[in-house]
Formats: structure tokens, sequence, C-alpha cells
């Protein structure tokens, strides 16, 4: 994500909590500084196609945030990792044919 496509998603993210609905283009063109609603909808269509947001074409306001679920942080352990044991004295090939 750039970090202009960031500063659109929290916008839209924060208008959304004040407001309990979606803010128009020309809103967000107005709060973002840009000089055409044609980029918005540049900017709008790229989250869209990354899956941060949802929106119903042609309707007004109906931009949705997706909800990402973020995986878990691995784990750190104590434990080193443990080798595999190999018995032979030379490398496997992984390109051997059996």
């Amino acid at each position: 994500m750039t970090p202009r496509q960031k500063e659109c998603l929290d916008f839209i993210r924060t208008f959304w909590a004040e407001n309990e609905f979606a803010p128009s283009f020309e809103e967000i063109k107005d709060t973002l500084g840009a000089k055409s609603k044609s980029s918005v909808t540049g900017l709008v269509s790229k989250l869209e196609a990354r899956g941060y947001i949802e929106r119903i074409p042609n309707l007004a306001r109906s931009i949705r945030i997706v909800q990402l679920v973020q995986p878990p942080e691995e784990a750190e352990s104590d434990v080193p990792p443990v080798a595999a044991e190999d018995n032979d004295d030379e490398p496997e090939n992984p390109y051997a044919q059996e």
C-alpha cells in the first residue's frame, strides 16, 4: 500500500467512525488535497482491488471497510530448531530421479 492509499484509507475509516456513513468522493478529494475526483477514483479503485474496501457501483457513499484478519505473530521460542538426521555422507540431490 502506498502512503497516499494509506492516507485515503485512514480518512475513510475515521470518517466512518465519526459519521457512521461513508465520505463522498468530493469529501475525500478535499481532505486529501487532490486536484480531481478522478484521482480519488483511482485511489479508491486500488483500495478495492486490494481488498481493503468494498463499494456498490453507481451508489453514492457506498464505501465499506473490509475487516482484514491479521495473521498471528509467530511465537518466539527459546528452543533452537533441531536439525534433521542425515545418515549419508553426500548431500541429497533434489533433482535425482529414483
